[in-house]
């Protein structure tokens, strides 16, 4: 079992990365800066950081100046949001060893993981039984997002059920039991502000992610404050979708 530092300020990007190490079999911690970020490595002597390019106060590059002058040999895998090969040659030739960009989902990462660290050794006794699917319900009134997301969940080992606008979206509640809710902002009938509400109002731990068009940052974030846990944009990045959902479904004990 290897000890790994994640420093990254996305909470949903930390949350799924420790998660998903944990379950691999290694320890990990984590800090959202990076000033706590270098205490931790100090105090703990990380066998491999995660470390995210775009930190508040103290830069990617900053921090992974100060920890090569803790250690030059930790691995660092260096996260960034911004793909230029000038800045991969430039990072790798201040002591990263990785530069990977966050597009690509997580499956690099914890592939850089595995094979910088070896597999994280098998728990002993028996396999346990394989977990139920994770339920996915979708209320969108555009029938081509419906079944871009049907498609993609259900490769992603989801049950999914479809609701066309928001009174379709409200009675599947009770039947189908979601784990998960896609909700579009702008549906006719019953829009997704007032779904939110109503879903929220009975049942407030109901895990909701709205799905906004070009124009609908504001009532996305005002969803967040009534109780959404994430938005996301379209046109839709799936890698980002999956990674959000499984940070969700991890956190929530599925």
């Amino acid at each position: 079992m290897a000890r790994i530092l994640i420093i990254d300020d996305d909470g949903i990007a930390r949350d799924a990365l420790g998660a998903f190490l944990i379950r691999m079999g290694h320890e990990a911690r984590a800090a959202a800066d990076g000033a706590n970020g270098l205490a931790m490595f100090k105090n703990i002597a990380p066998d491999l950081v995660i470390l995210d390019r775009e930190l508040p106060a103290l830069t990617g590059s900053q921090v992974l100046a100060k920890i090569r002058e803790a250690s030059p040999s930790a691995p660092v895998i260096i996260l960034t949001g911004y793909d230029a090969p000038e800045d991969e040659a430039r990072y790798l030739a201040g002591g990263a060893t990785r530069f990977l960009s966050k597009a690509f989902g997580l499956s690099p990462v914890l592939k850089a993981v595995e094979e910088l660290l070896g597999p994280a050794p098998a728990a002993a006794g028996p396999a346990p039984a394989a977990p139920a699917k994770p339920r996915v319900l979708v209320a969108d009134d555009d029938e081509s997002i419906r079944a871009l997301l049907k498609r993609f969940l259900s490769s992603e080992g989801c049950e999914v059920a479809l609701a066309a606008d928001g009174g379709e979206a409200l009675p599947l509640l009770a039947s189908f039991k979601p784990d998960i809710i896609l909700l579009d902002i702008y549906m006719p009938v019953r829009d997704g502000v007032e779904v939110l509400r109503e879903i929220l109002a009975a049942d407030p731990a109901a895990s909701v992610m709205m799905i906004t068009g070009n124009q609908d940052e504001e009532t996305a974030r005002r969803c967040l404050e009534l109780g959404a846990f994430d938005y996301i944009p379209k046109p839709i990045n799936l890698d980002m979708l999956a990674v959000s959902l499984k940070a969700r479904l991890l956190a929530s004990g599925r």
